[in-house]
């Protein structure tokens, strides 16, 4: 871990944000981490609470900032291997008057936590560790009996030239400094072929700044994970996958609407093997985002739509917007936004779709949640109403709802 600790101190990363208030109460700026923003994604079983002890694993510049002035009630334990990175925080903490953070230098596969907290965040660090499984395992021993872990690693889909440009940067002996970043930026601007999968994650990318060319060109040490390899990851960590944080490109109910594939095939794969369909198709995945528990119960939850029980609540997600209306008239059942993918489309609702969306949104846009057995009385109410001569039954219901979980349309909780 030598030259990742060296490479972080000379070029610390992420890009740092100097005004984090105004980056949150301005700009929108959200880490998906925040399990304050997405309780229903982290813990589905339990009722809300503001207080929270938290592990952030290899925080980099900003997290401590971010969760510090978000949940002023958490209680943080930051470490990284950058001293610089850290001089930073502690700067901004001090400039914030943050009080619920404490950061130090420390490699992971140095604590000896044991069930101690109830968030360990890891985001993009475990990928760079020379023993991938070995931290994890370390950051599943700190968390709590019933905490809960979200997990960054690369994928490798979106990444496959990332590697090719690495081992040829490895071979002129590119070095990590200001002629080295400058020649790789003209290498893959000017060098390789437009159609090299190098140059798609190039300008894909946000992050095209020096420390961002250092972390994604120049890195000593990184692995890229397909969606499979993620269930190799965890084994044996006393772990088990609760989730993908995001299922827009995981499932592809969401992507592949509109093509004659027949769903069904595809009903008995478990989620990774679906994502890892659905990513062989699109090759869109630069990095896999999901939430691990410690006990079994948890493991794919919602994708096994057996869970899915007539008690369970249902609200609609977050960063959606609406594209076209529920038309009574035409029986058209309309059309989601997904603001947080470049406004990217959902697939058209059919008519019972829409009805059943739309009274979840009402409901939703209240901060409230719906049980599953209202939300039924209300649809076959709303038909009679509108006399529509429809019927929904349970089994329908669940049906589309567990299809609108895997487009990330809505989220279940059971509290």
């Amino acid at each position: 871990m030598k030259k990742i600790a060296e490479q972080y101190n000379d070029y610390i990363y992420p890009k740092p944000i100097t005004n984090m208030q105004k980056a949150i109460s301005e700009d929108g700026y959200v880490d998906i981490s925040n399990a304050d923003l997405f309780w229903e994604k982290f813990y589905p079983e339990k009722e809300y609470k503001n207080s929270l002890n938290v592990f952030i694993a290899g925080c980099g510049t900003n997290q401590p900032i971010y969760f510090g002035l978000s949940n002023p009630n958490w209680n943080i334990y930051a470490i990284d291997l950058s001293e610089n990175s850290i001089a930073y925080v502690k700067e901004k903490l001090i400039e914030n008057n943050i009080k619920n953070v404490q950061i130090e230098k420390q490699n992971i596969l140095d604590t000896n936590f044991k069930n101690e907290f109830d968030l360990v965040i890891s985001t993009g660090v475990i990928h760079h560790t020379k023993e991938p499984k070995k931290t994890l395992t370390k950051l599943v021993d700190a968390t709590s009996g019933d905490g809960a872990l979200s997990i960054m690693v690369y994928a490798n889909y979106l990444r496959r030239g990332v590697y090719d440009l690495q081992k040829i940067f490895r071979h002129l002996k590119i070095e990590q400094n200001k002629e080295g970043i400058e020649f790789a930026k003209n290498y893959i601007e000017n060098i390789i072929p437009k159609y090299h999968e190098a140059k798609r994650y190039y300008l894909a990318q946000k992050d095209n700044y020096d420390s961002g060319i250092i972390d994604t060109w120049l890195n000593p040490q990184d692995i890229a994970y397909s969606a499979l390899e993620i269930s190799d990851l965890i084994s044996d960590t006393g772990a088990y996958f609760q989730g993908w944080f995001d299922n827009v490109f995981c499932y592809p109910n969401a992507i592949l609407y509109g093509v004659e594939v027949n769903f069904k095939l595809l009903d008995d794969l478990n989620p990774l093997e679906a994502t890892d369909f659905t990513q062989s198709h699109i090759l869109q995945a630069g990095k896999h985002e999901f939430i691990l528990r410690k006990k079994k119960e948890f493991e794919n939850l919602w994708h096994n739509i057996s869970n899915i029980k007539e008690t369970i609540k249902v609200k609609s997600s977050s960063f959606l917007s609406v594209s076209k209306e529920l038309d009574l008239s035409q029986k058209l059942g309309g059309q989601l936004i997904y603001l947080k993918h470049n406004s990217l489309l959902s697939a058209p609702f059919n008519f019972k779709e829409g009805i059943i969306w739309s009274i979840v949104d009402e409901v939703s846009q209240k901060s409230e949640s719906i049980v599953i057995h209202k939300l039924l009385e209300k649809c076959n109410e709303f038909s009679k109403n509108n006399n529509l001569g429809m019927t929904f039954d349970i089994n329908e219901l669940k049906q589309i709802l567990h299809k609108m979980w895997k487009q990330e349309i809505i989220t279940f909780s059971m509290k």
